[in-house]
């Protein structure tokens, strides 16, 4: 068994070896680990071998967990310490800033893989857990959806709920967006942030009112998080579109995108005004072209997607923007009753969209995906959300990152697809187990479908697949067989007859 003195040496070199520590911070570092860890007697020792960042920690966390100074063995108590411990090879956010500034102006590229790369050594961003996740694809009627389900959060254990029951949550930070969890230590409901940093940038001429962070969850490649550092609402507005237009013109490497405004139809944070980016090819992308015409230096293009989506290109950013607004204003006031499409009602407004920007050849590619959050008593989750016989497979609103092709499902399908497989291979009786109850009638579909004539593992993978389909198919608000309603709205939105 290695002593802490040791395990602390290792850490250190972990820490040279992937640039987080310079020679001129090694004894400030040094003392700070040494109080931190309550050692008495430290010796300099030589680290010659490679360091197994995540074993190293694990075996510093056991020893805090022994000596008290965490206050029980449980993941978040143990995650706050460790951020804590990350937090004093990390530099301060103004000197992050600075580098981050002078990177950016030689390169927006190198910027970002500075701030991303420095974002995972120190395992703010939990690369470890983020592989436990289930990723697949699934070859589906519009393009190719990537499937993931989510194991990267592990469900509350008995000890953690009865911790939670001696501490009160606090009202600060006020949410999990807000620039208040920069250095938070974290409690047992609140994440840990002391290893958090964002890097200030602008957008629409408003120096230093924004901020640029990752997300320690990561869906995809450079996830990363645009947020008002004022906390305020979400909205989408004409604003908005040139918010995101800034910065695609500052970082065209990046995909950007908003949730919609109003709720069911926004699958994040709403008290928060924030957007979502990253380097990641999404299966939107990929859709087929319904129609397309030109409008005023611009290409509008009606895809072929489960969800109403409406693409709009050019090398002109006024060209652009201006066609999005339009498109914009029109359906806010747009009312199709046999469509179930209403505008407004005594409930307020209802039509909103989730619009997502990114750069091809140049060319500005902004995608207007049509929402509409209105209920009913019969559809009292919303008209066009998910219908109830797929939630045993998902439930929750449909947001950015599925409108685009990429589902993000509850990580108690591994355990219950695993049951469902055992029972279907194994004429077991599904109603013998309580998880499964929800999945009953699915579990019956399956069985008479002939489930055993194909891997059941691929056909398990599909049939998830499809209901993600479906599930987006939900929530369009021109079904697949109103093509010619969506056409005729477009069309009439651009004056076109």
């Amino acid at each position: 068994m290695k002593t802490v003195g040791r395990l602390l040496n290792e850490l250190i070199r972990y820490a040279y070896d992937e640039r987080l520590l310079d020679t001129d911070d090694h004894e400030y570092v040094t003392n700070a680990l040494i109080h931190l860890f309550g050692i008495d007697v430290w010796v300099e020792e030589e680290v010659t071998e490679k360091v197994d960042f995540f074993a190293v920690m694990a075996d510093l966390l056991d020893h805090a967990v022994k000596q008290g100074l965490i206050e029980a063995d449980v993941e978040p108590l143990r995650d706050n310490f460790e951020a804590k411990v990350m937090d004093l090879f990390l530099p301060r956010p103004s000197e992050l800033n600075r580098r981050f500034t002078s990177l950016f102006r030689a390169d927006p590229v190198a910027a970002t893989e500075y701030f991303y790369h420095l974002s995972q050594a120190t395992n703010y961003i939990k690369t470890e857990r983020i592989k436990k996740n289930i990723n697949y694809v699934y070859e589906g009627k519009y393009a190719p959806l990537e499937i993931t389900i989510n194991l990267s959060k592990p469900e509350k254990d008995p000890k953690l709920i009865a911790l939670s029951k001696q501490h009160e949550s606090e009202g600060y930070p006020k949410c999990a967006l807000c620039m208040e969890n920069v250095g938070y230590y974290g409690t047992l409901d609140k994440a840990p942030r002391s290893n958090h940093r964002v890097v200030s940038i602008m957008l629409n001429g408003e120096p230093d009112a924004w901020g640029f962070q990752y997300s320690p969850y990561a869906y995809f490649n450079e996830h990363c998080i645009i947020l008002r550092k004022e906390h305020i609402p979400m909205r989408v507005d004409a604003t908005t579109f040139i918010e995101l237009l800034d910065f695609v013109d500052q970082f065209p490497h990046y995909l950007i995108g908003s949730n919609a405004g109003l709720p069911i139809v926004g699958g994040s944070i709403l008290a928060h005004y924030h957007f979502q980016g990253g380097v990641h090819p999404f299966p939107i992308e990929y859709a087929r072209t319904l129609s397309s015409f030109h409008y005023k230096g611009t290409t509008v293009d009606l895809l072929d997607w489960p969800l109403s989506v409406v693409r709009i290109s050019g090398h002109s950013r006024p060209h652009v923007l201006a066609a999005v607004n339009r498109l914009f204003e029109a359906w806010k006031v747009y009312s199709a009753p046999d469509l179930d499409i209403l505008a407004e009602t005594d409930d307020g407004p209802h039509n909103t969209i989730t619009p997502i920007v990114n750069m091809f050849d140049d060319d500005y590619m902004f995608y207007v995906v049509l929402r509409n959050n209105r209920t009913t008593p019969e559809r009292p989750y919303g008209l066009f959300h998910p219908r109830e016989e797929w939630f045993h497979v998902k439930k929750e609103n449909i947001g950015l990152i599925e409108v685009m092709g990429l589902a993000v499902l509850p990580g108690r399908l591994k355990s219950e697809l695993d049951l469902i497989k055992r029972c279907l291979i194994d004429n077991e009786d599904p109603k013998s187990y309580p998880d499964l109850e929800k999945h009953l009638l699915w579990i019956d579909s399956l069985r008479n479908s002939g489930f055993g004539k194909t891997d059941p593992d691929v056909r398990l993978q599909d049939e998830v697949g499809r209901i993600f389909e479906n599930v987006l198919e939900d929530c369009g608000v021109f079904k697949t067989d109103a093509n010619d309603r969506f056409s005729a709205f477009v069309n009439a939105a651009f004056g076109r007859k």
